[in-house]
């Protein structure tokens, strides 16, 4: 029987040719994660004492990076690896190999030997990916062992000053009003801001020409300038406009307000979209195989760091909101947001070969 899904996320029903191993257990009951993180204090001590007793870390591990430095992918990546040395006792030493969206660095990581010796950062990207690429050499639901969420980046719907639109009501309005759809801009085809908007139309009933830039800066640049109507973009490049008025913010893409914007709504609340939910993400995940006392106190780590102050702080700086998950709270959010951006990507017609 299929398992109720997280919260946020829609019901997934995995098909053998997506993820041919067992589903996993049913999430733990409605608050029984919450509990977890109060008590990892004890947990953290534990489970890397089973780890040391099978030899594990014996030397460095390495945190694969798919993307290149200074991003929040490479950022959040160091902010874990410093975590784990420090929890460990062992360099956890970054490597980024970035490439064809993320997936040169996550091929790397799905071929490494599942020792514990080798860990990945994945983004969304990598979920998107799965149905954007047409022939990739891993799969992300198979060849990966999930060990928690990092943290979650929030989008914002943001539109050029000029146009007549106060609120995401008078966006949703205009929006409808546009024979051949509004232009919105995005920082490329496929990418998160691209899919959030894709979905974000198709759920307001709206049509929309998308203008993929190489990067979020120059689909920013040109947004200010009022060359593109409207995008949805991660809210750290963002910030610098929407606090001194060069862009106007109408709603952020998370299930919940954003602690630092707390006047901006959710698109949920705000058109309203009940349920609606678009994430950038970064995730730590293992080789498949990997063993799962190893999974479990690499777990453990991050979810003690993330329930102090200092943690939630550090992630937040990079511009994300922490959220950590359980191994296998993980593997749920992997199999939704695969399901997700899969749909996306067939509504937008992105592909790449």
């Amino acid at each position: 029987m299929a398992a109720p899904p997280l919260r946020g996320h829609p019901h997934i029903d995995p098909h053998p040719h997506i993820h041919p191993h067992p589903h996993p257990d049913p999430p733990p009951p409605a608050g029984e994660g919450t509990r977890r993180r109060v008590l990892l204090a004890a947990p953290l001590l534990a489970l890397p004492s089973v780890a040391r007793a099978q030899r594990w870390p014996s030397g460095p591990v390495r945190v694969i990076s798919p993307f290149t430095p200074g991003g929040a992918n490479d950022l959040l990546g160091r902010w874990a690896a410093t975590v784990l040395a420090g929890a460990f006792g062992v360099p956890f030493v970054v490597e980024n190999r970035p490439g064809a969206g993320g997936n040169t660095g996550m091929e790397t990581a799905a071929r490494a030997a599942p020792d514990g010796k080798t860990l990945v950062v994945a983004a969304g990207a990598a979920a998107i990916n799965q149905t954007l690429y047409r022939n990739l050499s891993f799969d992300l639901l198979r060849d990966f062992a999930p060990v928690t969420l990092l943290g979650v980046v929030p989008n914002v719907l943001a539109v050029y000053p000029g146009l007549p639109v106060q609120d995401a009501d008078d966006f949703v309005a205009f929006a409808r009003s546009q024979r051949g759809g509004i232009a919105y801009g995005s920082a490329g085809i496929g990418t998160v801001p691209h899919l959030t908007m894709a979905l974000f139309l198709k759920a307001i009933g709206a049509e929309g020409t998308h203008v993929p830039y190489r990067g979020s800066a120059p689909a920013v640049t040109d947004l200010v300038a009022g060359r593109i109507q409207a995008l949805f973009e991660n809210l750290p490049p963002l910030a610098p406009q929407m606090r001194d008025g060069r862009i106007r913010a109408l709603c952020v893409s998370t299930a919940d307000r954003v602690p630092d914007w707390p006047d901006l709504p959710t698109a949920a609340e705000a058109v309203p979209l009940p349920g609606f939910e678009a994430l950038a993400w970064q995730s730590l995940l293992a080789p498949v195989n990997t063993p799962a006392e190893v999974v479990a106190a690499l777990a453990a780590a991050i979810q003690a760091a993330l329930a102090t102050e200092t943690g939630q702080s550090a992630v937040r700086r990079i511009g994300a909101l922490p959220r950590p998950l359980s191994p296998r709270e993980m593997r749920y959010f992997l199999y939704a947001e695969v399901a997700r951006w899969g749909e996306a990507v067939r509504l937008s017609g992105a592909t790449v070969e």
